[in-house]
């Protein structure tokens, strides 16, 4: 194998600069068809805590927050990842996580809300967006470090 070879494959060129491979729009979508399965399938009620709730979260918060936060970062990262394997610089790539995941997430609540057992909410929405932009902000830091630590030692 020679290295127009490499080049063809993506393998000799810098993998910020590479188009993302199908592994990678694979894990996207497997991320996002598990948030959506997660989001129609019923909430089970939780056992009887004696009136605590299981995490003591704040009544507000809910006990689902969490699992919203991290499925809609994953999802934001995912995306930003690769919108930057297409050469597109971080923040534009991280943005565009971010509209994705949170679209994302505004249409699982449309199709939330025809479900009996299910509702929409703005506050999931909200969060799902706040977990999205959480999500790229990693992602746009761990590329930011990462592109520093690979010019670095190339000097």
């Amino acid at each position: 194998m020679n290295s127009r070879d490499e080049e063809g494959d993506g393998r000799g060129r810098d993998p910020r600069e590479r188009s993302i491979d199908g592994d990678g729009l694979g894990a996207l979508a497997g991320v996002a068809g598990l948030v959506l399965a997660a989001s129609v399938v019923p909430v089970p009620a939780g056992p009887d805590t004696g009136g605590e709730t299981l995490a003591r979260l704040p009544a507000w918060i809910g006990l689902t927050a969490p699992f919203h936060l991290i499925g809609y970062a994953a999802l934001a990262a995912l995306a930003g990842r690769a919108v930057a394997g297409r050469g597109r610089a971080t923040v534009r790539a991280a943005a565009v996580g971010v509209a994705v995941a949170t679209a994302f997430g505004f249409g699982v609540e449309l199709v939330q809300a025809p479900i009996p057992w299910r509702s929409f909410a703005w506050s999931d929405a909200a969060v799902n967006a706040v977990g999205a932009a959480v999500g790229a902000g990693t992602f746009g830091a761990w590329r930011t470090v990462r592109g520093a630590g690979d010019r670095e030692g190339s000097r």
